[in-house]
């Protein structure tokens, strides 16, 4: 049975495009800043996958961790711990600071808890075991950071692990573990300081245009509601950039309780879209709209006005005609009159048209011009030549009035992306004419239609279309992610700032996999492609350093895993599927994921775990999707309790001392309802123990490993004569003879093999009891993990 894939969670909180585009009309949103750029995790953690892909082969590849953690009378100690995919979320998040939480599964390796009290023996106190796919997981905080720039870049969104502010794990079972495991990681992760560094994008400022980022600050923002760890939506949310473009000035940063929303609208369940920007109000109409029409009607005088509500409130800004007036130089104008041998000219040195209170303004889906109620005369002079008769001459006051109110609709060219506004035609209503004689008679219409287009040919000619290519070069060549990867413009609007929104996407010079993450069980299949479609060729390798079989894939993307038995007893492996080839633009593309192959549908973790009589220890189940879970103990039961018995996690209480015998070994059980089950195993000490088992893995490339029994004797641990000792084999696989010498199964497995020991000791005095002292270790398997480490164990 395959398992699902691994899915991105969407936004389900938020605020729906219109609802947002309502918001957007009451007064400029940005804060002072001249764009705001918004992306969501979903999109954040697809640019982080080709990036970990990439450091797990490169180099100096993210090899896996070997090392120990040591606490107040305990040792953890791990064996090739593997870190998964980094996942950024923000439940953590707040739009006043840039935190966010970055979790990481552990994919692979062991971690083995010990014991080791002042003045006691060393015990084996847990084992865990992560599952490929499921964890046990690193939750670590950080501040997304603002990477200086240089002369070609304004600077680079990265997370840097090392600089973790605070880690969380559930790998230990014990509290003094987890406060150290920070610093271990840290230590660790500094060994390979830029295999911990992740970029999330970046703002290019070589493509030099008016929208040419100079600087930005990084913020993180929870999507509505997802900070609840109830909520379906639980730990989503965005990276804010607010940026300031060349030659501007800062704004300020949003505050938790003010009036900045989460932009990215939650249409279709929120998986519409995935990022916007917001060009701000002021830079929209006082650079590009004013840039524009100053080139294209040179000569006269926008002003950007700003309006207040009764509150003194400052609304969105707008641009007026303060100066300039449209001229038409030397007219005339030559029809016949009443009579078709009347032939009157009309003619003028100069007509001046005034603009001085024509406004440029945001609407909904446009920019909206509005010249109303204005009235300019024109002196005109008519010379009539009348045929036989003599000529007539007058001089006479047009009149024009405008009542002009014009939207400018936004669209979006779909093979640039290029933002282009067209303006609507006028009407002859809108350019009334008044004189007071009609000269022309039947032709009065052709003459006042050509007065009419003095105005359409001397303005709206120029403005009827207006195109905003800063706009693309901003989000094309500004804005910059990692991967060939694009803001994609799918919509756009001017409800007062300019809107934009759409997906951070692959480009049409790269593709990406899909699904971008894949769960199999052994020998099972699944079939991947690229999206945007293109021609590729599928290659799957392993990870470095592993060269175990790695399963195939064919022509049509259809993988097919590993067999268990190929898998030699390890529970998980992880391969790496690539697809290289052309896409539809003909560039030369590759992209590459990552799938993991699990033994084991349901993983409990500890898989061992050692208490007391009446101790409590907590277990957690891993699966790969949400199915109903029911915990039980295996028959036949020695008293332990769960409680409870469903859900991911449950907490064991061990029955009150049994004096019958030095362990009671009890099975946790838990089932989907699919029949698959896991297990893990406790085993309870009825009494103090009276020896401590060391384990030598010198053979353990052949399987075995020579076990001691130790007591105390003095200040020295001393090893007691195999003969003296009965090894017991309690739970597990493979054998233990008489000599201490275990051997695991031909076949490797996973699992691991409990093993007691018993020294049983001269009476004090005939007659009396024979004393027993009891020792016992747990080993984790298979043995060949352990070969050429050197170690001690416990």
């Amino acid at each position: 049975m395959a398992l699902s894939n691994v899915t991105q969670t969407t936004s389900i909180g938020g605020d729906s495009r219109d609802t947002l585009l309502n918001w957007l009309k009451e007064n400029p949103k940005t804060h002072g800043w001249d764009a705001v750029v918004v992306y969501n995790r979903g999109r954040a953690n697809a640019l982080l996958i080709q990036q970990y892909i990439k450091k797990l082969t490169a180099e100096n590849y993210l090899a896996p961790i070997d090392g120990q953690i040591e606490g107040a009378g305990e040792k953890l100690k791990f064996f090739g711990i593997q870190l998964g995919l980094p996942r950024l979320s923000f439940e953590n998040a707040d739009i006043e600071h840039s935190t966010a939480r970055v979790t990481q599964a552990i994919t692979a390796g062991l971690a083995i808890l010990q014991s080791e009290p002042a003045g006691g023996y060393k015990t084996v106190h847990s084992i865990m075991r992560p599952n490929g796919a499921t964890g046990p997981t690193l939750w670590m905080d950080v501040d997304l950071l603002s990477a200086p720039g240089d002369v070609t870049k304004a600077g680079e969104v990265q997370i840097d692990l090392t600089k973790m502010t605070s880690l969380d794990t559930d790998l230990f079972s014990d509290k003094a573990s987890a406060i150290h495991a920070k610093d271990f990681f840290i230590k660790r992760f500094k060994e390979n300081p830029e295999l911990q560094v992740y970029t999330l994008g970046a703002l290019d400022k070589s493509a030099d245009s008016t929208l040419a980022p100079q600087n930005f600050v990084v913020r993180t923002q929870p999507a509505p509601g997802a900070t609840s760890r109830a909520a379906p939506n639980y730990g989503d949310g965005a990276v804010v950039l607010l940026v300031t473009l060349k030659n501007g000035t800062d704004g300020r940063t949003p505050t938790v309780n003010g009036d900045f929303r989460y932009l990215i609208p939650n249409d279709e369940n929120g998986t519409r879209y995935s990022s916007a920007v917001l060009i701000s109000n002021n830079v929209l109409f006082s650079k590009l709209i004013t840039n524009h029409l100053n080139s294209v009607l040179p000569g006269k005088t926008l002003t950007p006005k700003t309006p207040t509500d009764g509150q003194g409130k400052p609304g969105h800004i707008y641009l007026e005609y303060t100066q300039g007036a449209i001229t038409k130089p030397d007219y005339t104008f030559v029809c016949n009159g009443y009579y078709s041998n009347y032939i009157v000219t009309a003619s003028t040195p100069l007509i001046t048209i005034p603009l001085a209170g024509a406004t440029f303004k945001a609407g909904h889906d446009a920019i909206d011009f509005s010249w109303v109620n204005k009235t300019f005369p024109i002196s005109m002079h008519y010379h009539n030549t009348r045929g036989e008769l003599s000529d007539t001459h007058s001089d006479e006051t047009v009149t024009i009035q405008t009542n002009l109110n014009l939207a400018s609709t936004l669209s979006i060219y779909p093979d640039t992306g290029v933002i282009h506004f067209e303006q609507e035609d006028v009407v002859d209503e809108q350019i009334e004419i008044d004189m007071p004689r009609n000269h022309y008679a039947q032709n009065l219409d052709r003459y006042m239609n050509d007065l009419r287009n003095v105005i359409k040919d001397n303005l709206f000619e120029f403005t009827k279309s207006l195109t905003l290519p800063d706009i693309n070069t901003f989000l094309l060549r500004n804005l910059l992610f990692p991967d060939n990867n694009l803001m994609v413009l799918t919509d756009a609007h001017v409800p007062g700032d300019l809107a934009v929104f759409g997906n951070v996407s692959p480009s049409l010079t790269s593709f990406v996999i899909e699904p971008e993450q894949a769960v199999l069980n052994p020998g099972s299949t699944r079939t991947f492609r690229v999206e945007p479609a293109a021609t590729v060729t599928w290659s799957v390798q392993g990870l470095p350093g592993d060269s175990h079989p790695v399963g195939s894939i064919n022509d049509q993307g259809v993988y097919t895993a590993p067999t268990a038995q190929e898998l030699e007893g390890r529970e998980t492996q992880q391969v790496i599927i690539t697809a290289t080839g052309t896409t539809t633009r003909g560039m030369e593309a590759s992209s590459s994921t990552l799938v993991s192959i699990i033994t084991q549908t349901i993983t409990l973790n500890p898989v061992f775990s050692v208490t007391e009589p009446e101790g409590s220890l907590q277990f957690t189940v891993a699966i790969a999707d949400e199915r109903p879970l029911q915990w039980a103990m295996k028959d036949p039961g020695q008293g332990g309790r769960l409680e409870p018995e469903t859900g991911l996690t449950t907490t064991y209480t061990a029955s009150p001392l049994q004096v019958s015998g030095m362990f009671t070994l009890e099975t946790i059980q838990v089932t989907d309802d699919q029949a698959n089950m896991g297990q893990a195993h406790v085993l309870v000490l009825n009494r103090a123990l009276g020896g401590q088992v060391d384990v030598d893995f010198a053979q353990a490339a052949s399987g075995k490993a020579q076990l001691r029994f130790l007591k105390q004797y003095g200040a020295d641990l001393t090893p007691v004569p195999p003969e003296k000792l009965t090894w017991t084999l309690l739970a597990g696989t493979g054998s233990v003879d008489a000599s201490g010498l275990y051997t695991e199964p031909q076949y490797q497995v996973t699992g691991f093999a409990l093993i007691t020991c018993a020294f049983a000791r001269e009476p004090d005095f005939e007659g009396a009891p024979i004393p027993v002292d009891y020792g016992y270790t747990a080993i984790a398997l298979p043995l060949p993990q352990y070969s050429g480490k050197a170690m001690k164990y416990p």
